[in-house]
């Protein structure tokens, strides 16, 4: 092989800097994330088939897969951050760290500043959404028929964007190591 820089796009685990705890937690989360994506393919396949052949669709499928994709979204996101698996377009930091690895290492560092930033806004603009929904009782569905309360899924993003937050620090500052001269 030369000895050209691998992408970034696709690294391999020991590539990426290690997010410890962080990063565990994460991978839970996201095994949690997948567990409930197969619950929602169960209950969703029931439903089609109670409407089908018993005439008898199962209340609150629609409501609760339209949240479900939003908690697992969440759920799920820290995980492909801390793996390399967040989309991204790397070409100009592959180009880049061929020629000069430590200015890529910064606009690296400043690509995970951002996303730490960004995630910070969501997180901000999401608390007083879950506050709010904890003490109004939001919910939905139609009331008295079926119902499922908001907040629990407005738990998971705020506790999902906190969790990148950390991990985007973490790689901010692998990156910024590297900047230094120093190793990931």
């Amino acid at each position: 092989m030369s000895g050209a820089a691998e992408p970034r796009g696709n690294p391999t685990p020991a590539a990426l800097p290690q997010t410890g705890l962080l990063g565990r937690i994460a991978a839970i989360a996201s095994a949690v994330g997948t567990a409930w994506i197969l619950l929602m393919m169960v209950l969703v396949n029931a439903d089609v088939i109670g409407r089908a052949a018993l005439s008898a669709p199962i209340r609150g499928v629609p409501e609760f897969v339209g949240l479900s994709i939003v908690g697992i979204v969440f759920l799920q996101a820290g995980h492909a951050l801390a793996s390399g698996r967040f989309t991204r377009s790397d070409a100009l930091l592959d180009q880049l760290a061929q020629r000069r690895p430590r200015v890529a290492a910064g606009l690296d560092a400043v690509h995970s500043l951002a996303g730490a930033a960004f995630f910070s806004i969501l997180a901000w603009a999401l608390w007083p959404r879950l506050l709010r929904a904890i003490a109004e009782g939001d919910y939905v569905g139609a009331a008295g028929d079926f119902t499922l309360p908001v907040w629990p899924i407005r738990v998971l993003m705020v506790a999902g964007s906190v969790m990148v937050i950390g991990i985007y620090l973490i790689l901010a500052a692998a990156a910024l190591r590297r900047v230094a001269g120093g190793r990931s």
